[in-house]
């Protein structure tokens, strides 16, 4: 039990601090930008994956679509960011994300 705990926590970690980076690369010096509020937004993300079925139902269009208005409504509203801004942090967050698990092996809670 107690690995699965460690496991999620430094995932979850991992997960914050890619947001965190990503939102700096995209909105600098943002004030809305700092450790808790990554932690919870990478919370909040990772529940609306599962809760989308976008993790199970990957091969429908729906869960997606509902997945993706999820994410830009929370990241738009967690950083002050306008559309086109969170569509670009969504491309940083992927490139970071991909680089982490090259690097790294590790997954970030989306993944």
């Amino acid at each position: 039990m107690a690995r699965h705990l460690g496991a999620f926590l430094l995932r979850l970690a991992v997960s914050a601090a890619v947001l965190g980076l990503s939102v700096a690369w995209v909105s600098p010096g943002n004030p809305r930008n700092t450790v808790a509020r990554a932690v919870l937004v990478s919370c909040l993300l990772s529940l609306a994956w599962f809760v989308t079925l976008a993790r199970f139902l990957w091969f429908l269009l729906l869960p997606w679509i509902l997945y993706a208005v999820i994410w830009v409504a929370t990241v738009m509203a967690a950083y002050g960011l306008d559309f086109l801004r969170s569509l670009l942090l969504a491309l940083a967050l992927s490139a970071l994300s991909f680089l982490v698990s090259l690097l790294f092996g590790l997954e970030t809670l989306r993944s």
